[in-house]
């Protein structure tokens, strides 16, 4: 009995020892619990304030976001304001050119009469330079040009009162003597009297024959037409004609009047055919006019605003070639109808393209379809468009009536070539120098190629400007997801050591039943941390991924940029060159720097929807994060020891329950 009670002490004791060996390590768990708890306080404090700094940061957005749409309308209304100045601006440009076009065509016609005329030229050239800065001296010199207008008509009535006594005298002498022997006195006179260039450029006679027959000295009738009694000029051996017009005009129907005419029993060499459709590109046909070899060179609508510089210089060269080595008259094609208002841009653009040189070796054409249009042509010129007039002016006087509805006895066309040829007799050039269109081409291609240079510098300082951007984005947006990756890794970091420590207590526990459910959670844990591996795995590669996307479309942006200022270069080199070139088709870039501006709008709407899209990808970020925590509370309530886990129930579940709200 005693043995018995000695063995049963004993193991009595054994098992005091035992539990308070058990007891020993409930306090050392709930002391880790309570660290535990405390370190998760902890950190769901810093977990709050960091959400109320998200929701500041938020608000702060917002706010931003408002300001930024606030300043996109205020940017919007500023520019609308710009256009309009720049619409102004325009009227106003256009305005003075108008106002120094006339003063230089006033300026032109004072020269040419007497000293007198000279020193009011000057004096105009002067209050030119100053009519920007003093808009009194503009009308100062408007009234000096009203007097010298004044003193222009009374010279001209003068001219032709001696015009008409000049036409009595030579009545009186064709009286005396038969027609044939008139005509041989007034051929001989201008031959007699003309010089070895045969440029026109003569002193006037003293005689009323001569004078007659060089025309030298006294004005054209304002309708162009030369006397009945006009000398018979001699025939030149070829002539160059170029056709100039806008679309309607009868250009190639003049073209093949001028040519499918059989004059003096000559047949023709070449027979133009007449279409209704507009010419595309400056097209040659040559013929045999009356011993004469006549080359027609038939343009496009040179003065259209749909025409780009482009396409207009190419077709010049293109007429170059054809009329090498240079026309010997631009007959200039307007219908009688009512004015479109075309007139003005033909003779602004007309000035631009050859210079002042081309109104000397120019006639005007009127195309008519009837013969009263033809009768009442001088008095469609002075009722009619002020334009018309100026060109009128322009040309010397020179016109003539063309009818391109019937083709006739070929009398209107011989009478154009006989004006034609007077016409070139006259100038001291036999015809228009080539070197005038090259001029004006290398002009066209030395300024392309500095506004070129220009936008092409400004080009890739945007396209630097751009890309510094996005990849401070990307950077900003890698930089996020470095962060949720490392959360991530640390999480796995947990699981590992309390893997460790699960591996750890199943070496120490002895119990084969409590080490086979320990190895069996064991291989739990490390499947999880597999998985979370993985998860991380997926995560990078999402990130790589992603990176790349952005790296692709910021390539596509900056090849659209790059697009963008191509279209940026073509708009400045037609802005710049239509201010030299063609100012009526400023228009034309204020509908282009609109259009821009709404590709800029919706080059920002992208950005917007882009950031959308990222705000989405945080959303699916945060929810992986809560698969992440719903793992890791499933990790901790597994890994509980069974006889514990009724004891600290209570605990365990505050804990998952307050490890949500931290993730939350």
């Amino acid at each position: 009995m005693n043995k018995l009670l000695s063995e049963k002490e004993t193991q009595l004791k054994n098992t005091d020892k035992e539990l308070e060996t058990s007891n020993n390590k409930l306090k050392t768990l709930e002391q880790e619990l309570q660290d535990t708890k405390r370190q998760l306080q902890e950190t769901m404090m810093v977990l709050d304030q960091q959400k109320s700094e998200l929701v500041e940061k938020n608000k702060h957005t917002e706010e931003k976001e408002r300001l930024l749409t606030e300043r996109d309308k205020q940017l919007m209304e500023r520019d609308k304001q710009i256009q309009e100045k720049d619409k102004l601006l325009t009227e106003n440009t256009q305005r003075l050119q108008m106002k120094e076009k006339t003063l230089e065509e006033k300026n032109t016609l004072l020269r040419e009469i007497t000293e007198e005329c000279e020193k009011a030229k000057r004096t105009l050239d002067e209050n030119q330079k100053q009519m920007k800065d003093n808009k009194t001296k503009l009308e100062n010199m408007v009234k000096e040009l009203e007097t010298s207008k004044n003193k222009l008509m009374e010279r001209d009535k003068q001219l032709q009162e001696k015009d008409r006594l000049l036409e009595e005298k030579t009545k009186q002498l064709q009286e005396q003597t038969d027609p044939e022997s008139s005509a041989r006195i007034r051929r001989r006179n201008s031959m007699d009297f003309l010089p070895p260039t045969m440029s026109g450029e003569t002193q006037d006679s003293e005689t009323p024959i001569r004078r007659r027959s060089s025309m030298e000295g006294v004005r054209p009738l304002l309708g162009g037409e030369f006397t009945p009694h006009s000398p018979v000029s001699v025939p030149v051996a070829e002539l160059r004609l170029v056709l100039l017009g806008g679309t309607g005009s009868g250009k190639s129907a003049a073209g093949n009047i001028i040519l499918c005419r059989e004059e003096m029993n000559q047949d023709l060499t070449s027979t133009a055919t007449a279409t209704s459709t507009s010419t595309q590109q400056s097209e040659s046909t040559q013929g045999e006019v009356a011993g004469r070899k006549v080359t027609v060179v038939d343009t496009p609508d040179w003065f259209s605003p749909e025409l780009s510089l482009e396409k207009l210089r190419q077709d010049v060269e293109i007429c170059v070639h054809l009329s090498a080595p240079g026309p010997h008259a631009f007959l200039l094609l307007i219908p009688v109808k009512q004015p479109t208002g075309e007139q003005k841009r033909m003779l602004e653009k007309i000035e631009e393209i050859f210079g002042e040189r081309f109104w000397r070796t120019t006639m005007i054409i009127f195309s008519v379809t009837d013969e009263l249009q033809k009768k009442n042509i001088e008095e469609f010129i002075q009722s009619g468009d002020q334009e018309v007039q100026r060109f009128v002016e322009k040309c010397g006087n020179r016109f003539h009536c063309l009818n391109i509805k019937e083709s006739g006895d070929g009398s209107q066309v011989s009478e154009l070539l006989v004006k034609i040829e007077k016409m070139v007799e006259e100038n001291r050039e036999k015809f228009y120098s080539s070197k005038i269109y090259l001029e004006t081409e290398s002009q066209i291609r030395a300024m392309e190629t500095k506004i070129l240079k220009e936008i092409e510098e400004k080009r890739m300082k945007g396209e630097k400007e751009m890309k510094e951007k996005i990849d401070k984005e990307v950077q900003e947006s890698l930089r996020k997801i470095e962060g949720v990756i490392q959360e991530h890794e640390g999480n796995i970091t947990q699981l590992n050591d309390r893997t460790s420590e699960l591996e750890r207590k199943m070496k120490e526990e002895m119990d084969e039943v409590k080490k086979k459910e320990l190895e069996t959670e064991l291989q739990r844990e490390v499947e999880r941390r597999r998985e979370m591996e993985e998860k991380v795995n997926k995560l990078k590669e999402k990130r790589e991924r992603e990176s790349k996307e952005m790296e692709e479309r910021h390539k596509q942006e900056m090849e659209k940029i790059r697009e963008e200022c191509e279209g940026e270069v073509r708009m400045e080199v037609e802005r710049k060159l239509m201010k030299i070139i063609m100012p009526e088709l400023q228009k034309n870039i204020l509908a282009s720097k609109a259009e821009m501006q709404e590709e800029f709008s919706r080059q920002m709407e992208e950005k917007h929807r882009e950031l959308e899209l990222l705000k989405q990808k945080l959303s699916e970020l945060s929810e992986t994060h809560n698969v992440l925590e719903e793992v890791y509370e499933k990790t901790v309530r597994r890994t509980a020891e069974p006889e514990r886990a009724a004891g600290a129930g209570g605990t365990s579940s505050g804990i998952s329950q307050r490890f949500k709200e931290f993730f939350h």
